[in-house]
């Protein structure tokens, strides 16, 4: 029983923040978005963790910074301006609170 909860703790103590889901979704086709948010598996260490947006031609989308949401550390969202139609890509920094860095990239297109 011992082993079994070491073995928890120790998994949980070394966890990393993967993109659980995001809004909108990868590869999605949608109505201009008001911002990018994004789910994560873990707690984000808001100093350290950031979305960006960049057009098709990859000049930068989105001029405001991304935040970490107050209420559910594991949230981040970016304010997004009016987006024309067109194809944009998002990528992702996420530092979980124990100090683990994931990144990833996905797209999604604006009708």
């Amino acid at each position: 029983m011992l082993g079994a909860a070491a073995l928890l703790v120790t998994s949980t103590a070394f966890a990393h923040a993967h993109l659980g889901s995001s809004e909108p979704a990868a590869n999605a086709e949608v109505a201009a978005p008001s911002e990018v948010t994004i789910h994560f598996t873990e707690p984000l260490e808001p100093a350290f963790s950031k979305i960006t947006l960049a057009d098709i031609s990859g000049k930068a989308a989105a001029p405001a910074e991304s935040q970490v949401d107050e209420q559910d550390g594991r949230v981040m969202h970016l304010p997004l301006p009016q987006l024309g139609a067109g194809r944009y890509a998002v990528h992702w920094i996420a530092v979980a609170t124990d100090g683990h860095r994931t990144q990833g990239d996905f797209a999604f297109i604006v009708k």
